[in-house]
């Protein structure tokens, strides 16, 4: 079965613990969409509509029975600029079809989909553990495939607006320690992407650089004495 919920409950923990993407331009069509590893693993998909009419297609191979979990995330941005988009989950044999007609792409035989319009409003942001940034929760799609294939993932503007987005997409948490390696350059990138200040960063780097350097100097002083 799937559904469609609109704005549900989000924490600061599941934002933190998505594994981020920050894609270059995707392709309008199905045949020339992004191609992503997959869509099981936590990911934070970091895009822009930069053109009125523009499309964005995001595709992965999927097995027969794999939960398939999108929700569209508007990011509150100091200065603007974020877009409310439309988005759909497009499969083979999907349990649920719904307003196919407005898909901007034409689908092929056997297809079909499952689309969430923009929502009429945003309730209150929330904030990520990680990085401090906010975002307003708007619509999940959350689906099973029933036979294995390719999914694609459509984003679109029905009014034509432009502006950043993101999608978070999967269920299952990144555990792979190169993950958690990768923090602090998760930290700048996103922190950037905000347009918010990394000033913490580099004084937290600057104490820690100068915590190590008296502790390289301290024996030496302590052998002179």
């Amino acid at each position: 079965m799937s559904m469609i919920r609109s704005q549900p409950a989000r924490t600061g923990r599941d934002l933190a613990g998505s594994d981020p993407i920050f894609p270059g331009l995707p392709g309008a069509t199905l045949q020339t969409g992004l191609h992503l590893p997959d869509l099981q693993q936590k990911r934070l998909i970091f895009s822009r509509i930069g053109q009125p009419g523009q499309v964005h297609v995001y595709s992965a191979e999927c097995r027969a029975g794999d939960r398939i979990r999108i929700q569209i995330l508007v990011p509150v941005l100091p200065l603007g600029g974020s877009v409310i988009p439309a988005f759909a989950v497009v499969a083979q044999s999907l349990p649920y079809k719904a307003d196919i007609q407005k898909l901007p792409v034409t689908l092929p035989a056997g297809f079909s989909a499952v689309v969430a319009p923009p929502p009429s409003e945003l309730v209150a942001p929330v904030q990520d553990a990680l990085t401090g940034a906010h975002y307003y929760p708007g619509p999940t799609i959350d689906t099973r495939t029933l036979v294995g294939g390719r999914v694609y993932v459509v984003v679109w503007s029905p009014h034509n607006h432009m502006g950043k987005y993101v999608l978070q997409s999967g269920t299952r948490w990144p555990l792979r320690w190169t993950y958690w390696a990768k923090v602090p350059a998760i930290w700048w990138r996103i922190r950037g992407w905000f347009g918010l200040s990394r000033a913490g960063a580099v004084t937290a780097i600057s104490a820690i650089a100068l915590g190590i350097l008296l502790l390289i100097n301290l024996p030496g002083r302590r052998t002179r004495t």
